[in-house]
């Protein structure tokens, strides 16, 4: 038996218990918005769960079978790269551990081991659906996984023309607040080669463009300053009928085109592709946005139309040898992506 099934016992669900569990759950700062009585049915759910220093509780490459609510205690998270390098996070109470690999139904990327006496809940994807319904939850959710993925990277200093010094990083939650920093400006203009439209996206389409899950969907925005503004970003959309093929766009504010931006967030995405295994990538712009199309001319490829005014292109993701980005620099950006990758889907 694994690791995980070890953790499983039957489920006792007399009133008794589910109570106990709902008192449990409404000393977590996680459900601090929640009653008694909306964490009755999250506790129906949920089994309790205890670990004495040095238990293996997850195993990097078993199935994901449970998700686990720390209440108490603290854990390692370790992940064993193929090349021999090893990354960890400690996790302590409050945090959720193994919900990213259950519910995208993919094998463990990362070994857990408790590191303290620890108690806590196991729960399945049906409990997180519960757990994610409930008032506050959600919002605090992503604020632990920001803290997460913060954990595993540094930003990295980049100059550009004209003495601009930005940050580069993954996006993060609550990114798409720091998009509408009054001090940075996306022009009409800007706005319609980007979005086809002369109109500011709406929170819905902000919501799916900042909340990324980084396997299928990968955002690099740069930042103006550690706490800054983000003044551009370029993602890739991976294919759900063909995962090595993934759609492209970026959008640089007004101030901060001209400079060399484009050209440099496009190859920084190159080598994120290429840890994530994305071979191919396409793309969907207006016929009359020269500047993105000059920047993907260096990649080959052949323009077709899609539309009246709307031009598409494929072409095969750049290998590193193609690439203009120094050495060192595309090392440092190809390090952070593997780690943001393996910090997601733990």
């Amino acid at each position: 038996m694994t690791d995980e099934n070890n953790l499983l016992s039957a489920l006792e669900n007399s009133p008794g218990q589910v109570a106990l569990r709902a008192s449990g759950l409404a000393q977590m700062a996680l459900f601090a918005d929640c009653s008694a009585d909306q964490l009755m049915a999250l506790a129906e759910r949920l089994r309790p769960v205890r670990a004495d220093p040095g238990q293996v509780l997850m195993r990097q490459g078993e199935p994901a079978v449970f998700f686990i609510l720390v209440h108490s205690g603290a854990c390692e998270v370790n992940h064993f790269g193929d090349d021999g390098e090893v990354f960890f996070d400690s996790v302590g109470a409050g945090v959720i551990v193994g919900e990213i690999a259950l519910l995208r139904d993919n094998p463990r990327t990362a070994t857990v081991i408790a590191t303290e006496a620890l108690s806590g809940y196991l729960g399945d994807d049906k409990a997180f659906g519960v757990m994610a319904d409930l008032p506050g939850v959600s919002e605090r959710l992503l604020r632990t996984v920001r803290q997460r993925l913060a954990a595993f990277i540094s930003p990295i200093t980049v100059d550009f023309a004209g003495g601009a010094e930005l940050m580069l990083r993954p996006v993060l939650p609550g990114d798409s607040e720091r998009s509408n920093h009054p001090a940075v400006e996306f022009s009409a203009d800007t706005l319609y080669r980007r979005f086809m439209s002369t109109r500011a996206p709406s929170s819905a389409l902000m919501n799916y463009l900042f909340q990324v899950d980084y396997v299928d969907h990968f955002v690099w925005v740069l930042v103006d300053g550690a706490d800054g503004p983000v003044v551009a970003d370029v993602r890739f959309v991976r294919d759900a009928e063909d995962p090595t093929v993934a759609e492209i766009a970026f959008i640089v504010a007004d101030d901060y085109q001209g400079r060399g931006i484009g050209s440099f967030l496009m190859e920084a995405l190159a080598i994120a592709a290429g840890v994530d295994g994305v071979q191919r990538f396409t793309a969907r712009l207006l016929a009359e946005n020269h500047p993105m199309r000059a920047i993907l001319d260096r990649f080959g490829g052949e323009w077709q139309r899609d539309e009246p005014g709307v031009v598409t292109i494929e072409f095969e993701v750049p290998a590193q040898d193609r690439l203009r980005i120094d050495p060192k620099l595309a090392h440092d950006i190809r390090t952070m992506a593997r780690r943001v990758l393996r910090a997601s889907v733990n």
